[in-house]
C-alpha cells in the first residue's frame, strides 16, 4: 500500500494514528509527553504571534502618537497662517492710515508755509510803510523805534529770513533822527 500526499498536512493524521498506536504499544506516558511537547510548540508559535502583535501593537501607539503631534503642528500651523494674514491685514491698514497721514501732513506743512508766507508779507508791508512814514517825516521816535525793531526781528526770523529790500532799507531807517527836532537841525546842515 502506498501513500500519495501532497503536503506535510496530508501525513499527519497517519502520523498521529501511527502515534496512537505505538501509545497504546508503548504506553500512555510516551504520548502525553508528545501532546505535550506539540502544545508547547504550538504554546511558543503563539507567544511569537503574541510578539509581533505587540511590536505591531506599540507601533500602531507610536503612529497615532505621531499622528496627534502632526495634528497639533498643523493647527498651529493653520493658527500662525490666520495670524500672518492678521498681521498682513494690519499692515495695509497701518500703511494706508500713514499715507493718508502723511497727506493730511503734507497739506499741513502747506497751510503753515502759507501763513508764514502771508505773515512775511504782512511784516514786509508794515516795515515799508513804517519806513515811508518815518522817511516822510524825516524822524522816528523812540516808540516807533520800538516797534519797528520788533517787527524786524520778528521778518528776520520768519523761515524765509525776509528779503533783501528789507535789509537794505534797515541802516537808512536807523539813521534817521529821534526827534522832529533833531531832524529839522539835519536838513539845516
Amino acid at each position: 500500500m502506498y501513500i500519495i500526499a501532497a503536503t506535510l498536512s496530508d501525513y499527519i493524521p497517519v502520523i498521529i494514528q501511527i502515534l496512537v498506536t505505538a501509545g497504546a504499544i508503548f504506553g500512555s506516558a510516551g504520548f502525553w509527553q508528545w501532546k505535550q511537547a506539540r502544545e508547547q510548540v504550538k504554546r511558543d508559535e503563539i507567544s511569537k504571534e503574541t510578539g509581533v502583535e505587540k511590536k505591531v501593537e506599540l507601533l500602531s501607539e507610536k503612529v497615532d502618537t505621531i499622528n496627534e503631534k502632526v495634528d497639533s503642528v498643523s493647527d498651529d500651523v493653520k493658527q500662525m497662517k490666520d495670524d500672518i494674514k492678521l498681521l498682513e491685514h494690519a499692515n495695509k491698514e497701518a500703511k494706508k492710515y500713514l499715507d493718508s497721514r502723511s497727506k493730511q501732513d503734507k497739506e499741513v506743512m502747506n497751510a503753515q508755509k502759507a501763513i508764514i508766507e502771508s505773515l512775511t508779507g504782512l511784516l514786509r508791508e508794515r516795515l515799508l510803510e513804517a519806513y515811508n512814514r518815518c522817511s516822510e517825516k524825516g524822524y522816528y521816535t523812540a516808540a516807533e523805534r520800538e516797534t519797528y525793531g520788533e517787527l524786524f526781528k520778528c521778518y528776520e526770523s520768519a523761515p524765509f529770513n525776509g528779503n533783501g529790500v528789507m535789509h537794505q532799507l534797515q541802516p537808512k531807517m536807523l539813521a534817521l533822527p529821534w526827534t522832529k527836532e533833531e531832524a529839522n537841525n539835519k536838513k539845516k546842515d
